[in-house]
């Protein structure tokens, strides 16, 4: 769609962010729904613009890719097929009595601040917690409203974020680090190991507080406090 006259901007304050095959580990292990490809674009240092390609949909080869995108106070859109998601994996997380909603999305990883981060996300807001593989396919759950909340406490780099938080802010929902601190990691001065920092997203339609709420509950965790206290120190 046409999206009428947009201001030039000078390059020096563009920067490109691009994974080629976000999910790796899920690649291998044959889980291909999880795997995505991100290009995303930052403007002065903020996530802006951002596509995704989901080169599985299904988790077969044999429907079509799916490309979702979005620029943040515009819009977004999706082109190819039709995309038939979440409860995620649907398997398992359809049966609302064992696994209560909401869901909140995180990886496999037995960390002690990510064990600490799912106890209080259902200590703050109920429900269960759902294992999604792939930082950007955790962060599309957010966006899609197929989750509550996406928690990771760190990615390998500004190319696992920058295209789904534009798409996420795109379709109203609200990303900040897991601390619940602005994401710096686009920027070319960003502070050491903003990877380490992780993420926090939640999708549209939740109260404003809720995000802010949602980060409380994390810092609450003695162990997400020690954790913070160990990157800061590096």
């Amino acid at each position: 769609d046409d999206i009428g006259e947009t201001p030039d901007i000078d390059s020096s304050r563009v920067t490109i962010f691009v994974d080629p095959l976000d999910g790796t580990r899920e690649f291998v292990e044959g889980r291909l729904e999880n795997c995505q490809v991100l290009v995303g674009i930052a403007i002065d240092g903020e996530a802006a613009a951002g596509a995704i390609g989901i080169p599985f949909p299904d988790g077969t080869l044999e429907t079509e890719p799916t490309i979702i995108y979005g620029l943040d106070g515009i819009g977004s859109g999706v082109i190819g097929s039709f995309l038939t998601r979440g409860p995620y994996p649907l398997e398992r997380n359809i049966d609302g009595v064992k696994y209560p909603r909401p869901h909140h999305a995180t990886g496999d990883s037995t960390a002690e601040v990510m064990e600490a981060c799912r106890r209080g996300a259902i200590k703050g807001i109920g429900g269960s917690t759902v294992i999604y593989g792939g930082a950007g396919n955790k962060i599309l759950a957010a966006a899609l409203g197929e989750v509550n909340v996406s928690i990771q406490h760190k990615v390998g780099g500004a190319w696992d974020l920058c295209a789904p938080q534009a798409i996420l802010k795109a379709m109203g929902g609200e990303m900040t680090d897991l601390f619940g601190e602005e994401i710096e990691i686009y920027r070319d001065d960003a502070p050491a190991n903003c990877n380490e920092r992780g993420y926090l997203a939640t999708p549209s339609g939740v109260d404003a507080a809720y995000h802010k709420r949602l980060a409380g509950w994390m810092l609450a965790q003695p162990e997400v406090q020690k954790y913070k206290k160990e990157i800061n120190k590096k």
